[in-house]
């Protein structure tokens, strides 16, 4: 009984982190960042469309594009990701390299 009851905790926890670690969210992209990866994808696929739509959530925030040759970019990220650390030493390590 306890082990039935081990083995399936076990089982769920990790069920749980697998799903946390490949679920993914949409992330906003600037206009900028969308033209610049149309522009890469008519370079590098050979596209011969001329035009792309933006793919808007709420807000009218930007998260992708579709190209006229049907090719779609959807910017994902993971759902649980770590924030970056912006501390004090280390903008001051990176202070005498700026240009």
């Amino acid at each position: 009984m306890l082990n039935t009851l081990l083995i399936t905790v076990w089982s769920g926890l990790v069920a749980c982190g697998v799903v946390f670690a490949l679920a993914k969210r949409s992330a906003p992209i600037t206009v900028n960042d969308a033209k610049v990866m149309w522009t890469m994808h008519k370079k590098t696929a050979h596209c011969s469309g001329h035009k792309w739509e933006p793919i808007k959530r709420k807000k009218d925030k930007i998260f992708g594009f579709r190209c006229e040759c049907g090719y779609k970019y959807a910017q994902k990220r993971p759902l649980v990701c770590r924030a970056l650390k912006h501390d004090e030493e280390h903008s001051a390590l990176l202070a005498p390299y700026s240009f």
